[in-house]
Formats: C-alpha cells, structure tokens, sequence
C-alpha cells in the first residue's frame, strides 16, 4: 500500500507531458521540491541545462538569438555548479558568453544582422536570478568565483563565433578547449 501512494504522490506532483515552442519541445517542468534537493537539480533531456531553467528561457524570451544567448549561460553556468573548484577551466565557457554578448551589443548593427540586444541590458542578471535560485546553489557560484579570486583574465574577443547556437538558438555541442 505503501508504494502505491508513493507511485500517486509522484504521480501528482510531477508534470508529465511537454510543450513545443518555436518548434522545440521542453522538458516536463520538474517538481520543485525534488529538483532544488540538488545542487544540480533535474535535467531530463541531458542537454546541459537544468529543466526549469530550460523552461524558464523557452517561455521568457521569444527571439531565437536570445533563447540562444540564455541557454548558452545557463549551460556554462551549471558548469560552475558541478565544479566550481574547476573554475579557470569553466571560465573559457564564460569567458565564450560575454563574447558572444559582446558580438549581438556591439557588432550585430555594422555586420547588418537582423538582431540586436540592447547595450545597456544586464544578462548576467537575468539568467543569475533563476540559475542561482537556492542558498546552496549561490554558494557554489560564490565558491567559483573564491577560485578566480587574484588571477589575471583577458577578454576572449568579441564575435559572433563565440555563440555556441546555431541561428535557430539551439546549443551546439561543446568542442574540447
């Protein structure tokens, strides 16, 4: 008997069934109580980027160049969660984000792309406040940047390259650096 409430408990606070948006379908928003137990939390389809987050960007942001730019740091992000004492590594990843960023503020008008994010828009915040969003996961983010504490970091450049997504916003996979 036992295990049957345990089967319908699991049952009933779990979402089950996906959505499509702009033709990629999420993963099921995960209970929250199960996915904040972990620093790592749930991420069902193994693309590196935690389910609610996930979801989160998908129903935030509408143009794929930003979807892009979000998942982008929320993978590099949850980089820092799993090994924050990996810190000069994962920077490279960051390091890749703020290129990136840099290319759609600064360089997407002269090279007449059809998208620009506004200059003056603070996406560290945007994503850090749903990435970050237990005492423990902030601690872990605290702890990477304990690591980088002291050393000497140059810019990677900024440029269109450094986008690990292809135009349709979807992550490519990661190269070895």
């Amino acid at each position: 008997m036992k295990k049957l409430g345990l089967t319908l408990l699991l049952f009933f606070t779990s979402n089950t069934y996906s959505e499509t948006i702009n033709g990629h379908t999420l993963p099921p928003e995960p209970n929250p109580k199960i996915n904040n137990s972990t620093l790592l939390g749930i991420d069902s389809n193994n693309n590196g980027v935690r389910d609610d987050v996930e979801r989160w960007i998908y129903k935030t942001y509408k143009h794929p160049i930003e979807i892009g730019i979000f998942m982008q740091s929320a993978r590099a992000y949850n980089m820092v969660i799993v090994d924050p004492s990996k810190a000069k590594e994962t920077r490279n990843h960051i390091s890749n984000i703020v290129g990136c960023i840099g290319y759609w503020k600064y360089y997407s008008k002269e090279n007449n792309e059809t998208y620009i994010l506004d200059p003056f828009r603070d996406t560290s915040s945007e994503i850090n406040k749903i990435q970050f969003n237990t005492r423990k996961r902030h601690m872990v983010y605290e702890r990477f940047n304990r690591e980088l504490s002291g050393g000497v970091y140059g810019s990677s450049g900024m440029a269109k390259e450094k986008c690990e997504f292809d135009e349709n916003g979807i992550l490519k996979p990661l190269k070895d650096k």
